[in-house]
């Protein structure tokens, strides 16, 4: 890391410490619980909202995070709802579009009850934008 850089104005700055992985373990208060259970390696439950209210929720294992509550989880299995679709499936397939099978993790429906559908699906990682959680609970 680079130190004693000069910066406009002639104050002296550092660039040591300005990391993200830094300013994780110098948090208190609540983000100072998320680093205490992603040092622990313990399973939270991550509620996720949408403009209405809940969408659904993930549980995993925290890797990182940071002031805006971006979360980057391990070892993923996301639980949420949707309207269900009525849209008649297209027929054929386009010859110049070639499908990859393996690309998304499939997501599977568990339930329909009326308008929405319940979905699960399982990702090995994941990124949650901030603007995007609810409520974080530890889980064991």
């Amino acid at each position: 890391p680079v130190t004693g850089r000069k910066a406009t104005g002639g104050r002296e700055w550092s660039i040591e410490g300005r990391n993200v992985l830094a300013k994780m373990q110098r948090t208190f208060g609540p983000l100072g619980m998320l680093h205490g259970y992603m040092e622990n390696r313990t399973r939270v439950k991550v509620y996720t909202r949408n403009a209405r209210g809940i969408r659904g929720h993930v549980e995993a294992y925290v890797a990182a995070f940071d002031k805006h509550w971006n979360l980057a989880l391990e070892d993923c299995f996301e639980v949420w709802t949707r309207k269900v679709k009525r849209k008649a499936p297209a027929l054929g397939t386009p010859s110049d579009v070639k499908t990859k099978e393996d690309a998304a993790p499939k997501a599977v429906v568990r339930k329909i009850e009326g308008k929405k559908e319940t979905l699960e699906r399982h990702v090995p990682q994941m990124l949650l934008r901030g603007e995007q959680v609810a409520i974080i609970i530890k889980i064991n």
